[in-house]
């Protein structure tokens, strides 16, 4: 079993804001707070304040880093995802959405972005703010966006029930049906080297978790939760994936779905990360705290 031992825990955190950022040498935070939900704190894992990125107009949503650390992404309810550098400086302002951002994910190796909205339009954009595609597809809100790490495919979580796949390469789309909203997805690595990025983790409001293995054409159902599981991150090596739930828990497994480990807190789990070398475990809860966890 995996063991973790707690680090820390920040207070004020928005629980609008589940999808934290995690810069990608894993010594910095881009959090929204309760209290200013609008405002982005940059932190470092003790929560010291270093920056604030202050510009929307309304609640952000998600916060996204780019993979070489140079640029954080951030959706909000003023229907704009901003980016900035890490230093502050605003770099863009995309607009071209019609109702509130509620995720933004970067693509890993190209500075291309997809936002995705309440009403379930998705939109596609470079790190200049210029429109790349639009896909309308989702008849409900975008809880949740991934990428693969090749960047050929991405992935939307919907209100709707579906879990939506988009090949970028073929401009292909697949659908997969959920028995309840999804609110969480991940890429992960099928053969765990880091490379296929074959499989996709979801999460839904049955607690359960679906492996869906591209390759093999095939889903594996986790009865991983008791009541809605919502956050779910995997390791860059696809060895180990977490979900967060509604049942006040979060809980770690192998690729293969067998248990490895668990954490119980006092309020709804949200949101959880890895830290990209896989050192720590980031869990967001309802009770605006984010818990910081040593993984060994």
């Amino acid at each position: 079993m995996i063991s973790l031992v707690k680090e820390h825990s920040l207070e004020d955190i928005s629980e609008a804001c589940w999808q934290f950022g995690i810069s990608p040498d894993g010594q910095f935070l881009a959090v929204a707070k309760y209290s200013r939900p609008e405002v982005i704190d940059l932190c470092n894992l003790q929560g010291k304040v270093f920056k604030t990125l202050e510009g929307h107009k309304g609640m952000i949503h998600s916060i996204s880093f780019s993979q070489d650390g140079r640029a954080i992404a951030s959706a909000s309810l003023d229907k704009t995802v901003r980016i900035w550098s890490p230093t502050g400086e605003l770099y863009t302002i995309f607009d071209r959405f019609d109702s509130s951002v509620e995720s933004v994910a970067f693509a890993p190796q190209v500075p291309i972005l997809a936002g995705g909205e309440q009403s379930g339009m998705i939109v596609l954009f470079d790190i200049g703010g210029n429109h790349i595609a639009t896909f309308r597809s989702p008849k409900n809100r975008i809880y949740c966006l991934s990428w693969a790490p090749d960047n050929n495919m991405f992935a939307a979580a919907s209100a709707d029930g579906k879990l939506y796949l988009y090949n970028i390469s073929n401009q292909n789309k697949r659908t997969f049906e959920h028995p309840g909203p999804v609110y969480g997805v991940a890429f992960s690595p099928s053969n765990g080297q880091g490379a296929g990025s074959r499989k996709i983790l979801s999460t839904c409001e049955d607690g359960a978790v679906r492996l869906i293995n591209l390759e093999e054409q095939t889903s594996t159902l986790i009865k991983a939760h008791s009541s809605r599981s919502v956050g779910i991150a995997s390791t860059s090596d696809g060895l180990l994936f977490a979900t967060a739930s509604f049942d006040k828990s979060v809980r770690l497994f192998d690729r293969y779905g067998n248990p490895k480990g668990e954490l119980q807190f006092d309020s709804e789990a949200l949101g959880v990360n890895f830290s990209p070398d896989t050192s720590r475990l980031f869990v967001s809860t309802r009770n605006r705290q984010l818990h910081i966890f040593k993984i060994s």
